[in-house]
């Protein structure tokens, strides 16, 4: 797995170990950038359900000022401290070894603001409706922030509290990328 664009284009990232994480292609990461463009360069990004950190250090690679990297698993936060230090990203990326919604409220109550969220966890466990709905209730969202959803091409998910209007939805095989964009400041943290 490589870096796709941007000042580490074609740097390896390590996968990790074992079948819990599963990173973004990268025919899916970079239509993942083509569709946001403009809004990475010295923006605050989240990386829910980071894995091995591909979107957040491609968003990195692309002049993101700060990377907040998720994930519930111990291997794969090593994985991702690895790949940070191994690219000269320790300074510009943290990571949190907890679940979303926690680390979202904690994010919320130091008040940190994300001006993209990228959001990857395990199809077809209703993880992705349920982070969405945790991510309109946290103030963690500046205004007009952009939170991309993936997840299996069967699930639906949405915003019923309409903090989040959905954008734009596109099929990769079995990946669905849902985009939303924050049509006002986030949540009610």
């Amino acid at each position: 797995m490589r870096v796709t664009a941007g000042t580490l284009r074609g740097r390896r990232l390590s996968a990790g170990r074992g079948r819990r994480i599963r990173p973004t292609s990268g025919l899916v990461r970079e239509a993942i950038f083509n569709l946001l463009q403009d809004k990475i360069r010295g923006a605050e990004v989240l990386d829910l359900f980071a894995g091995a950190g591909a979107l957040g250090i491609e968003a990195l690679s692309r002049g993101a000022r700060l990377a907040v990297f998720v994930d519930s698993s111990k291997t794969a936060m090593q994985t991702i401290e690895r790949n940070l230090e191994r690219l000269g990203l320790s300074g510009s990326g943290r990571v949190f070894c907890c679940d979303a919604r926690k680390a979202m409220r904690t994010l919320s109550q130091n008040g940190e603001r994300f001006r993209v969220v990228f959001m990857d966890p395990p199809y077809g466990k209703g993880l992705a409706q349920e982070s969405l709905q945790a991510i309109a209730q946290e103030s963690i969202l500046s205004p007009g922030a952009i939170v991309v959803v993936e997840h299996g091409r069967r699930e639906q998910i949405e915003d019923p509290s309409g903090i989040l209007l959905l954008r734009t939805s596109k099929r990769y095989g079995d990946t669905q990328v849902s985009v939303f964009t924050a049509v006002t400041q986030g949540g009610t943290g």
